[in-house]
């Protein structure tokens, strides 16, 4: 059996961790069994549905590197579902309901009691005259609809609790859970991985089935992301959309192998690539308990994936993201950025981080995270001169002759080491940490530190 998942996002809002999650596995399980991957737009929901978070949601699987093997929108497949719901009620596994808004609001909390059912073709006809009908799935009352969970196991369902549901509106638009089977079926969909959130669907939906006489899919209903509190993840928990963490400058492939953790186990690895994810991927491995969203796990992973990524490629990354923040100057010295990037790759745990930390190598607006006290200035100012003087006469501007030649000069004026280097630090970057003081003068560069020592000096 060659497997065929689908990810069927509706595009009512943007694409949340939880759906991104969703959508890994089904993609990463269809990788791995070289099978295909099929993205549905579920967007019957005329109202609610748009198309700019149809896009957004197609942008964010594509810079999660999740590609696709068929596309579809339901939205051009309303032929379709007619001509089932029609054959249905041609069959007698569905009637048409003329119920409206207002009399089943009455009756609601009563069950559906079947008043169209028996109604006599005079009676319809008059009806329809008045209003259009929608369209009920016949539902048998005796038993129960059982099913087999590849994570739960069994599980059922009475049938005396299932009312006869609708399956086409009177708007001639189908139902979540009728479109879905339809298009399960002539999809050959073989895996049904989804959120357990819709386990309490599954029992309508094999209904359908069973009313189309076809054979169930395997279903695996995955457990849902919880905030560190336990409760569903939501917006009170922080950040809930890709395109949230992609703006804050997380890299596709951490928030990749992050969403690949939460539920799943990969030989006790952590930091994986795509390539990886996809070779340990297994159902086998899926848990059936609770995902808890962990931001340090995320910041780690983001970090980890950083330092992994060649620098070139940082770089591009780093640009862009400074140019969605109009700080896009920064790369014009080609060079010169490439240097900066270099340096701060192992610190970075987001890229929005390089513009906190990198601010001084480029601007001399630079913010300045610490006040230096009076006393201390006083200290500072009155060596300056001969520091000064000393990095001058320096030729080979690299980290090893810049550390003999400061180390020298601290010796000789009988300086406390870490005080000094500390101010020295503080002097050029505004900052209490930055990477081996001795690096970052190098790539700064003689002339820029220079300068800067002469500001505070007052030498200029």
């Amino acid at each position: 059996m060659s497997v065929r998942v689908r990810f069927a996002p509706s595009p009512t809002g943007y694409l949340h961790i939880g759906t991104a999650r969703t959508a890994l596995f089904n993609w990463l399980f269809a990788r791995r069994e070289k099978g295909v991957f099929i993205l549905r737009i579920e967007d019957t929901d005329l109202e609610r549905s748009k198309k700019e978070y149809e896009d957004a949601i197609i942008s964010d699987l594509e810079w999660l590197g999740i590609d696709w093997d068929e596309f579809y929108r339901q939205s051009e497949r309303l032929w379709l579902y007619k001509e089932i719901a029609d054959n249905l009620l041609s069959d007698g596994k569905a009637y048409e309901c003329f119920c409206t808004k207002e009399e089943l609001e009455k009756r609601r909390g009563q069950g559906y009691d079947r008043r169209c059912l028996n109604l006599s073709e005079a009676e319809k006809d008059t009806l329809r005259k008045e209003r259009r009908p929608a369209m009920r799935l016949f539902v048998a009352k005796e038993g129960e609809t059982r099913f087999y969970d590849y994570l739960h196991g069994e599980i059922s369902f009475q049938n005396n609790l299932i009312d006869d549901f609708v399956i086409l509106k009177s708007d001639g638009t189908p139902t979540y859970n009728f479109s879905v089977v339809v298009d399960d079926i002539y999809m050959n969909i073989t895996h049904v991985i989804r959120g357990e959130d819709h386990i309490s669907n599954t029992p309508k939906q094999i209904q359908i089935y069973r009313a189309l006489n076809r054979d169930l899919p395997v279903f695996v209903h995955i457990p849902m992301i919880l905030g560190q509190d336990k409760a569903k993840l939501s917006k009170r928990h922080g950040a809930t959309s890709i395109g949230e963490y992609r703006e804050m400058g997380y890299p596709s492939e951490a928030i990749v192998n992050f969403l690949a953790l939460m539920g799943a186990s990969y030989d006790d690895r952590q930091v994986l690539s795509r390539e990886e994810l996809v070779s340990l991927f297994s159902l086998d491995n899926l848990s059936k308990n609770p995902a808890i969203f962990d931001i340090k796990k995320l910041e780690f992973l983001s970090q980890e994936h950083i330092r992994m990524k060649d620098p070139k490629e940082l770089a591009c990354l780093i640009k862009d993201a400074l140019e969605r923040r109009s700080l896009g100057h920064w790369a014009e010295d080609e060079l010169y950025f490439h240097r900066v990037v270099a340096l701060l790759q192992s610190r970075m745990k987001t890229l929005r981080d390089f513009a906190v930390m990198a601010d001084f190598f480029f601007t001399e607006e630079f913010a300045r995270d610490v006040e230096v006290p009076p006393e201390e200035r006083e200290r500072i100012i009155a060596i300056l001169p001969d520091l000064i003087d000393r990095l001058l006469k320096i030729e080979a501007w690299n980290s090893n002759e810049l550390e003999e030649k400061i180390r020298g000069f601290i010796t000789e004026k009988e300086l406390d080491s870490r005080w000094f280097l500390q101010m020295l630090r503080i002097l050029i970057s505004g900052k209490k940490v930055t990477p081996g003081i001795f690096e970052t003068i190098e790539v700064l560069g003689k002339e820029k530190t220079i300068n800067r020592l002469k500001i505070w000096g007052g030498l200029v």
